[in-house]
């Protein structure tokens, strides 16, 4: 079940990466179709700019759930390295609690800064769009985030606890390979 469930659980954090870059494909694609229109016929689209600010943390919120799950996130090991392994892991796994409790933290003030928009009804400049849905789209994929991080924490607690990890989608993957 534990596989499983996080198989499931990596899976929608790599679909959302691949939202994320659709979108800041299309934003790119704007742009540059913006300055090109501009710089030729002094045409440029109207609203990319708009468009732009809730594109970038949309697709800034998508890569999120990948980075945490591929554990791609950055990391100061050099004075874990002095307290030797169980010490290096004591460590990995405080730290992962505490990212645990930054996105948990984050999520909710997302979806409270989400509210506050759309009680004062915020709308983009130009495009006269609500940006309030925007916002709460952020903090759902932030709060993603939480049960991927869960995932991870007691990977890295079970590490410091008995010196092993829980078998993750990746090493299933690695031994199908090596049975191949």
């Amino acid at each position: 079940m534990w596989g499983r469930l996080e198989t499931l659980t990596f899976s929608g954090a790599r679909f959302l990466a691949l939202v994320g870059l659709v979108g800041l494909l299309i934003l790119a694609f704007a742009t540059v179709t913006d300055a090109l229109l501009r710089w030729l016929f002094n045409a440029p689209i109207t609203g990319v700019r708009d468009a732009a600010a809730l594109f970038v943390a949309a697709a800034i919120s998508c890569s999120m759930p990948i980075c945490i799950a591929e554990r791609q996130h950055i990391t100061i090991r050099f004075f874990g390295m002095q307290l030797g392994r169980r010490g290096e892991a004591g460590l990995e796994a405080f730290g992962n609690l505490v990212t645990l409790v930054v996105f948990a933290v984050m999520a909710w003030q997302l979806w409270l800064y989400a509210n506050h928009l759309s009680a004062e009804n915020e709308m983009t400049m130009v495009l006269g769009w609500p940006v309030a849905p925007w916002w709460r789209g952020v903090s759902i994929v932030t709060a993603f985030c939480v049960p991927i991080q869960v995932f991870v924490f007691l990977q890295s607690l079970r590490w410091a606890l008995f010196g092993r990890r829980f078998p993750t989608a990746e090493d299933s993957k690695s031994s199908e390979d090596v049975k191949r």
